[in-house]
């Protein structure tokens, strides 16, 4: 009975000390992707996915760069190429839930000055509104 009780003591406090690497970890792999973003570099960001054996669409929605999303930050930093592939690679639906402010991507980046970027072509004709 006491060595199930020492055990579980330090189960409890493995799993608390544990959670703050976790953090810290995820806060690296996000701060890889926003530096993949503005690089525009397409194969740190695969690099970057691969190596924490992560998905693209189920970190999308957390991953914020300078407040905006990944699809927003890469239309700000005119990042090409990293911007095409995050479209070809996300869903139609992640694309079309990515609203600031109640404002779909589209009409965002269009309000804020961004309507002829390269990236927002890609996104009007990868989405219908």
């Amino acid at each position: 009975m006491r060595l199930s009780n020492h055990f579980m003591a330090f189960l409890v406090a493995a799993v608390v000390f544990m959670l703050p690497i976790k953090s810290k970890a995820a806060d690296m792999v996000a701060e890889g992707l926003c530096s993949a973003v503005v690089a525009d570099d397409r194969q740190r960001m695969r690099t970057i996915l691969s190596n924490h054996n992560i998905r693209l669409r189920n970190v999308f929605t957390n991953v914020r760069c300078n407040g905006y999303s990944l699809l927003q930050f890469a239309i700000t930093a005119e990042a090409i190429d990293v911007g095409e592939m995050l479209i070809r690679l996300l869903p139609t639906s992640a694309i079309e839930g990515d609203k600031i402010n109640g404002e779909s991507v589209i009409h965002w980046a269009e309000k804020a000055g961004y309507a002829s970027s390269p990236v927002l072509a890609v996104v009007r004709e990868r989405v219908s509104y």
